[in-house]
């Protein structure tokens, strides 16, 4: 069984050595366009900018700003990712959409971003690149409040205030 200390951020329950870990460090790629969205996930909780452009593609790579990508990770601290949906997105596929929500903290405040993401294989090197969004799917939301004593919602199993709630 897996604890919370060495868990992969992106939420699969799975030990991040044999989870994102690996395609982080440039060990593999990601085989899917789900385990490529739950391995940018972790890139922004490491503030692993060169991850997150390397891995875009399309419109997403020309409208990569490193500047933006280095002070959103740097000032928000990722807690949680929710997929909801994939279509398409497998080994065999060409093209694949993730549906989900991340929540982070920012200046005190806890957020989620819900979007629609869309992926396609680099025809050059056959692997997974973030493309960009479905437009008008994306949204900013506060999520419900969380008390003190609920469970943190980074998945860690403590109470909030023994973890992100300090």
């Amino acid at each position: 069984m897996n604890s919370p200390m060495n868990s992969c951020p992106c939420g699969s329950g799975s030990p991040s050595d044999a989870c994102c870990a690996p395609y982080l460090a440039g060990f593999a790629t990601p085989p899917t366009a789900e385990a490529l969205m739950r391995s940018r996930f972790v890139a922004y909780t490491r503030a692993d900018i060169d991850y997150l452009e390397a891995t875009s593609g399309g419109e997403a790579k020309a409208e990569f700003s490193r500047k933006d990508a280095t002070s959103w990770a740097k000032n928000a601290t990722f807690t949680k990712l929710e997929i909801f949906a994939t279509e398409a997105g497998q080994p065999n596929d060409t093209t694949g959409m993730v549906d989900f929500a991340a929540t982070y903290s920012e200046q005190g405040k806890t957020l989620v971003l819900r979007e629609r993401s869309l992926f396609a294989r680099d025809p050059a090197s056959n692997a997974w690149r973030y493309i960009g969004r479905q437009k008008g799917e994306s949204i900013r939301r506060d999520p419900a409040k969380v008390g003190r004593n609920d469970s943190c919602p980074c998945g860690s199993g403590q109470k909030f205030k023994k973890c992100h709630g300090a």
